[in-house]
């Protein structure tokens, strides 16, 4: 009796352990794979929408390359790296993962930022991850995932320069912010500030250095990256707002949308974004808003 009770134990848990290993093989990280998507980008766009993609979802799994549109200028979302000539950043390693889930290749264009909802509108390129905030403005022109991360609206100053307490202290100030921005529109709305526009935020800090502006309002993280690589620049200030950045596509592409979208809630469930974030961030995980 004690010898069978033994062996059945022994059966039990090499069953268990089984089971355990195929429950792992299944479930895991949340790897494209192992969320089930296998096999062509047509099959894979099948399964997650349950019936054929229609649109551009179609023309884009059928050529197997979806072609993204981000800034090459804007570190350290995106920038050309100066020995490969290569874009690197978040948002370039998250379209890359994006177009792994989907079994997608992925290239890049590189169009001026307020040109970007009319691209998608007309087909020059397929999606953008760009760090698009989605706001009622963006809403009417393009349509959008659920955000990707989130950015914190922060004032910089220069060193040992003046803190805010709120918008109200922009107000008859020299502010730079990017042209065709939520910052711009946010600023022209809540205050006083004279805004000046600038092709990136990036662009406007070294008026900001020379003294040619008071202040810049930009997204916290690419403040961080000028103060990181050598600018006498602070924060001023808490941040103003946090805005929700989303991955954007031409209006009224549904299927490719939710081809998208379910890429990103993939990387939200796998942690691949809080990693990428904090890779490419200094640690800051922003895909959550405080």
């Amino acid at each position: 009796m004690h010898t069978r009770m033994h062996c059945g134990a022994v059966l039990l848990v090499l069953i268990l352990l089984f089971v355990t290993a195929l429950a792992s093989a299944c479930g895991g990280n949340g790897d494209a794979k192992e969320e089930g998507l296998t096999g062509t980008p047509l099959e894979r766009a099948r399964k997650i929408l349950g019936a054929e993609p229609t649109g551009v979802a179609a023309k884009v799994v059928d050529r197997g390359t979806m072609v993204v549109a981000n800034d090459a200028y804007y570190p350290p979302q995106s920038s050309l790296d100066e020995t490969s000539r290569e874009l690197v950043g978040f948002d370039v390693d998250v379209a890359k993962r994006v177009g792994k889930i989907l079994g997608l290749e992925v290239s890049f264009k590189n169009p001026e930022l307020e040109t970007v909802p009319s691209g998608l509108n007309q087909r020059r390129f397929d999606v953008s991850i760009g760090s698009m905030a989605v706001t009622p403005e963006h809403d009417k022109v393009a349509d959008f995932t659920r955000p990707y991360y989130y950015a914190p609206a922060q004032v910089i100053v220069k060193a040992d320069g003046p803190q805010i307490s709120g918008v109200g202290d922009l107000d008859g100030a020299r502010v730079g912010v990017g042209v065709a921005t939520i910052y711009a529109d946010y600023l022209k709305k809540s205050s006083q500030a004279v805004v000046k526009t600038y092709r990136t935020e990036a662009d406007a800090f070294p008026d900001l250095l020379s003294g040619d502006l008071d202040y810049v309002l930009t997204a916290r993280q690419t403040g961080q990256q000028a103060i990181l690589t050598g600018g006498a620049l602070e924060f001023s200030g808490a941040p103003l707002f946090y805005e929700g950045l989303g991955v954007a596509v031409a209006e009224g592409e549904s299927d490719w949308a939710k081809l998208l979208d379910y890429a990103v809630a993939t990387m939200h469930k796998d942690g691949s974004l809080s990693e990428l974030s904090r890779t490419w961030y200094d640690g800051l995980d922003l895909t959550v808003a405080d």
